[in-house]
Order: C-alpha cells, then structure tokens, then sequence
C-alpha cells in the first residue's frame, strides 16, 4: 500500500469524507480513522460522483476539485 500512496497526490475532503486523487481523478472514501479506503474507487472522469457529494463539499474543497476537472488532466 505504500507504493500506491507513494504514487498519488491525495488531497483529504473532510466535509465528504473523502480524499481525492489529483493525478487520476479518483475519489476514494475515509475510514473512521480518517485513512483512506482504497477498495471503493469513485472516479470523477466516470462522472460517477452524485451531485449532492458535490453540494456537500466545503467551499475551499470545492476548489480543489473544481480545479482538478478543469485543469484537462481528463483530455
């Protein structure tokens, strides 16, 4: 698992309790412990995040995201 951390840039959404993959558009849920879960990939590129995920997002994390999917990193 350190291997597959080592090669992501996960950014933790605390007001989803989520941690988004910036290089790949992945999102995956946290545990209780705050860890993320790995085995329940979401993928933004899929468009398989539902709409009140996104309105539940905090203003600055909304940020992050939003600038990940307009950044063409999906092109």
């Amino acid at each position: 698992m350190k291997n597959k951390i080592k090669n992501m840039n996960l950014v933790e959404l605390k007001s989803v309790g989520s941690w988004v993959d910036t290089l790949s558009g992945i999102v995956y849920p946290s545990f209780v412990n705050g860890k993320p879960d790995f085995e329940c990939p979401i993928s933004l590129k899929e468009d398989e995040v539902a709409s009140d995920w996104y309105d539940a997002l905090s203003h600055s994390e909304y940020g992050v995201v939003s600038k990940f999917i307009n950044s063409g990193s999906f092109a």
